[in-house]
C-alpha cells in the first residue's frame, strides 16, 4: 500500500481512537456524577454540565483537524511514495488492522481497508513469475494476515510453494480484508475466481483450496455462494485442504465476549465494554464459524451468544480434507483437551459436531491431528507439507 494511502489511513484510525476515547472517558464521568449503583443498567446520554461542553468541544476539534490533516495528505501523497516505497512490513502491520477492525476501515472507506485481490505466483516476483498452468492452487490465509504470510521468514518455508514446485500447480495468493463478514468475503472470493477463470489464457483443469484457520471458511463460504449462483469455476473444483480452520468456532473469541459481556455489568466499568464491540466482525464470525449471511444478519453478536447457523453441508463431488493441531504431546492430555493450538480445538478442525446437522462428516482417513503443534507453527511443520503432499499429489 502506498506511503500517502498509509498515511492518511493511519491519521483517520488515530482521530477515530480519540473519538472513541472521548465516548468512554464521558461516560465515565457521566455514570460517576450520576451516584449509579456498583451494579445494574449504566445511565445514558452525555455528561452533564461543563464536562459535556468540553467533550462535545474535543470532538468538533478533532473534527476538523482531521479534515486539515486530510487535505494535506493528498495533497503531497505522492511525494510521500517515492519517499518511502512500502514493504512487507508494512503489509504485515496494515493486515493485522484490518483482522482487528477492518469492517470499520471498510465502512468509514479508509484507505487502510485492503480489497480483495488475486496474485498469481509467489508474493513479490509479481504475476508473471510462473507460467500459467490448468491446475490452480488457490492459497486463502487467516485472519490478520496476508499472501505474504504463507512463507515462514525465519525459516523460508512456504506449503503452497512447495506443492507447486513438486505437483505442478499453478499458485494464486489470495489477499482479503479479514475484519469483514466472513459471507461478504466469500462473496468477493466468488465473483473474483470467476473472473479468474473467464480471463486464464488456457483451459483451467482443476481449482484445489488451501485454506489456513479463517480461509477456510472464506474458502467454504465462495464454494457455498458459488452453488447458490450456479457459479461455473465451482464445478472445476477438486479438493480443498482446512488447516486449524474453525468450522464450529474458536475458543478465543467466545473468551472474548464474555469478558466483554461482563464489563456491562457494572456502571463503572460499562463504558469500557465498547472496547469488546472493536472486535471485528470476522472475529465475532469466529465464534461459531458463520459461513452465511443468515448465520449473523438477525442477531448483535456482542449481546448474544447463541448460535444461529444455518446448517452449511461441505459441496459434493468435491474432496475435503482437514489438518488440526493441538498443544499436546499425545493424545488425551489436558492441554489438548482445553486449549487445542492454542486458538482451535481438533474437534472444531476436523468438523466434528454433536449435532449431526453440523457435523461435515469428513472421511477418517481425511482428517489428521498433529502433537505438540500450535496455530501458527503450522505454517512451516513439514508434517503440514507431507500431509498436504499426500492428499493433494495424485492428479
Amino acid at each position: 500500500m502506498e506511503t500517502g494511502k498509509t498515511l492518511r489511513g493511519g491519521a483517520h484510525l488515530v482521530f477515530d481512537t480519540v473519538d472513541g476515547v472521548t465516548h468512554i472517558v464521558e461516560g465515565m464521568y457521566r455514570n460517576i456524577a450520576a451516584g449509579a449503583w456498583p451494579l445494574g443498567k449504566a445511565p445514558e446520554g452525555s455528561a452533564p454540565g461543563i464536562a459535556g461542553f468540553v467533550h462535545r468541544a474535543i470532538r468538533k476539534v478533532n473534527g476538523v483537524s482531521r479534515s486539515g490533516l486530510d487535505i494535506a495528505l493528498r495533497r503531497f501523497s505522492s511525494q510521500l511514495d517515492s519517499m518511502a516505497p512500502p514493504g512487507p512490513n508494512r503489509e504485515a502491520i496494515i493486515a493485522a488492522l484490518n483482522g482487528v477492525c477492518g469492517d470499520h476501515l471498510a465502512r468509514t472507506g479508509n484507505p487502510l481497508a485492503i480489497p480483495m485481490r488475486l496474485r498469481v505466483g509467489l508474493p513479490g516476483q509479481g504475476d508473471c513469475s510462473r507460467k500459467p498452468g490448468r491446475r490452480l492452487l488457490i492459497a486463502v490465509h487467516g485472519l490478520s494476515m496476508n499472501d505474504r504470510e504463507w512463507t515462514w521468514q525465519n525459516h523460508n518455508h512456504n506449503h503452497i510453494e512447495i506443492l507447486a514446485s513438486q505437483q505442478g500447480f499453478t499458485p494464486v495468493y489470495v489477499t482479503y480484508n479479514s475484519g469483514k463478514h466472513i459471507s461478504w468475503n466469500g462473496r468477493e472470493l466468488s465473483a473474483a475466481l470467476a473472473a479468474l477463470v473467464a480471463s486464464w489464457p488456457v483451459p483451467v483443469q482443476s481449482i484445489t483450496f488451501v485454506g489456513f484457520s479463517m480461509g477456510g471458511l472464506v474458502a467454504r463460504s465462495a464454494m457455498h455462494v458459488a452453488q447458490e449462483e450456479a457459479q461455473g469455476w465451482l464445478e472445476r473444483v477438486d479438493k480443498a485442504v482446512y488447516m486449524g480452520t474453525p468450522h464450529h468456532g474458536a475458543v478465543m473469541e467466545r473468551g472474548g465476549f464474555w469478558l466483554q459481556k461482563l464489563l456491562t455489568y457494572s456502571p463503572y466499568t460499562a463504558p469500557f465494554a465498547v472496547l469488546g464491540r472493536i472486535r471485528s466482525d470476522g472475529i465475532t464470525d469466529l465464534r461459531h464459524g458463520n459461513l452465511r449471511d443468515d448465520d449473523w444478519q438477525h442477531h448483535d453478536a456482542h449481546s448474544d451468544n447463541a448460535d444461529y447457523r444455518v446448517p452449511t453441508p461441505l459441496p459434493r463431488n468435491i474432496e475435503h480434507f482437514a489438518i488440526a493441531a493441538t498443544l499436546s504431546k499425545k493424545s488425551g492430555e489436558r492441554a489438548g483437551r482445553l486449549l487445542g493450538d492454542g486458538l482451535v480445538h481438533p474437534s472444531s478442525a476436523t468438523g466434528r459436531h454433536g449435532n449431526p446437522q453440523y457435523d461435515l462428516a469428513l472421511q477418517p482417513d481425511h482428517t489428521r491431528i498433529l502433537y505438540d503443534l500450535s496455530h501458527l507453527a503450522m505454517l512451516r511443520d513439514p508434517r503440514v507439507t507431507d500431509q498436504l503432499t499426500a492428499w493433494l499429489g495424485a492428479i
